[in-house]
């Protein structure tokens, strides 16, 4: 009988496993949280990024169909404004960098395998947009804000 008493009296004892979903559950949304922050800045990023190369290499593509360099920023510039974005806060559009380098060498290349070209460069401002990273502070200015620039070379098509 004492060893029933025993047994019963440690059964009580013992915590019920009920509790432990609870404990589980709450580590698993604080982490599951952050990792959705990251996601979110990360998919900013890769898309500020490839936003501001895929306006760059358009822009240069057309200042390359210029005759001078002030038509061939013209060109460039308004290439850029087809890719203004306008519907996301987090993402700016890219700028232009001026001035751009028009090289044609007076229409008389040098004899050393080298062509006419324009080289231009782009900006693009990204804004992070959950302030819950602050201890990253020294990779960001204090308002989450990178800068992506992205230069590209094309030849000149025309020239003089």
């Amino acid at each position: 009988m004492d060893a029933l008493k025993l047994q019963k009296r440690i059964q009580q004892n013992l915590r019920s496993p009920k509790g432990d979903l609870l404990v589980e559950l709450t580590a698993g949304s604080f982490l599951l949280s952050i990792f959705a922050c990251i996601a979110v800045h990360v998919g900013l990023l890769i898309y500020g990024a490839f936003m501001n190369d895929t306006a760059c290499r358009d822009a240069a593509r057309a200042a390359a169909q210029g005759n001078t360099a002030a038509q061939a920023t013209t060109l460039a510039q308004t290439i850029l404004i087809s890719h203004k974005q306008n519907t996301t806060t987090y993402v700016g559009s890219p700028v232009l960098q001026t001035p751009i380098v028009y090289q044609d060498y007076g229409g008389n290349p040098p004899n050393t395998q080298t062509s006419p070209y324009v080289q231009l460069t782009t900006k693009t401002t990204v804004t992070l947009p959950i302030k819950f990273f602050s201890f990253l502070k020294d990779m960001f200015t204090s308002d989450q804000n990178l800068t992506f620039t992205a230069t590209y070379e094309f030849p000149i098509v025309k020239v003089k």
